[in-house]
């Protein structure tokens, strides 16, 4: 029985091997995992400065295309093709994982704790995150942490905790999208304080809505400011309806800093368009 379990995880070492990528510097190694033909994914920590990435142990040309810092998360093109990894579901607590590095190296644990949304302490939010018993040992922040059957659960990072955390494909999967598409997972920026407003019945038949965002606030040199002023409401933002605080965030979660977003206005009892140029707040 022990041969045979010792056999597997052997087995899911190497089926994993082909798909890391290894970042050699001065410092020493690191460690990244493909996700795509001609993407992987790594600390941005170890990342930061780029050395030589290597592909089998063949250098390839390779850029940094996106960054989420207080994630650890770092998005990775490379110039070769790829063999992306397989994702696995969340594990349960006890389940047996293998962390691993280029090398390939690998180390044994088991899952000690699956948690749910939490706010980093760097003011992030995930949505899902795993914590393996002992420590990662050097290099192997940015690998992957991989089930029995070699599946990737998700990618190992030093930062986020003292121990280790990992984050699961759940969580990874839409950050690497939006690294992918605009090269941040910064929320656009607009730069006004508001509140839930309920629109009289002459305002609803301009609107053609019940409830929209009464603007109070215009904060001096942001995107919003000589845009939208004290008194506005707000009823949409790029064709989609804001009724408060909480779908204008949503709105803007979905949005990249630096796009131009067109935003529906009620003001002086008509229905008007304007342009804004988003940022990112600093």
């Amino acid at each position: 029985m022990l041969q045979t379990l010792s056999n597997d995880l052997a087995a899911a070492v190497a089926a994993i091997a082909p798909h890391l990528l290894a970042h050699v510097t001065r410092r020493g190694v690191s460690t990244l995992f493909a996700v795509d033909a001609h993407h992987a994914i790594g600390s941005a920590h170890a990342l930061r400065h780029l050395g030589r990435i290597e592909v089998q142990g063949q250098p390839t040309d390779a850029e940094v295309i996106g960054v989420a810092r207080g994630l650890d998360l770092a998005v990775v093109r490379v110039d070769a093709e790829l063999s992306p990894v397989r994702w696995a579901a969340l594990p349960g607590v006890g389940s047996l994982v293998l962390p691993m590095a280029a090398g390939p190296r690998a180390t044994l644990g088991l899952v000690s704790q699956v948690g749910g949304a939490w706010r980093t302490h760097h003011g992030d939010t995930v949505t899902a995150w795993l914590e393996v018993d002992g420590a990662l040992p050097p290099g192997f922040s940015g690998g992957p942490l991989v089930a029995a059957d070699g599946a990737v659960i998700g990618m190992n990072t030093r930062r986020l905790t003292r121990g280790g955390t990992t984050l699961p494909a759940a969580t990874l999967e839409p950050l690497i999208a939006a690294l992918l598409a605009r090269g941040s997972v910064e929320p656009a920026y607009l730069g006004i304080g508001g509140a839930a407003a309920t629109l009289t019945p002459a305002q609803r038949d301009v609107a053609g809505q019940d409830e929209a965002l009464l603007v109070v606030a215009v904060e001096p040199g942001s995107p919003a400011d000589g845009v939208l002023t004290v008194g506005d409401i707000v009823l949409g933002v790029q064709g989609a309806v804001v009724r408060g605080v909480p779908s204008l965030r949503a709105v803007l979660d979905g949005l990249a800093p630096g796009s131009t977003a067109t935003i529906a206005v009620l003001a002086g009892g008509g229905r008007e368009e304007r342009e804004v140029t988003l940022g990112v707040r600093s």
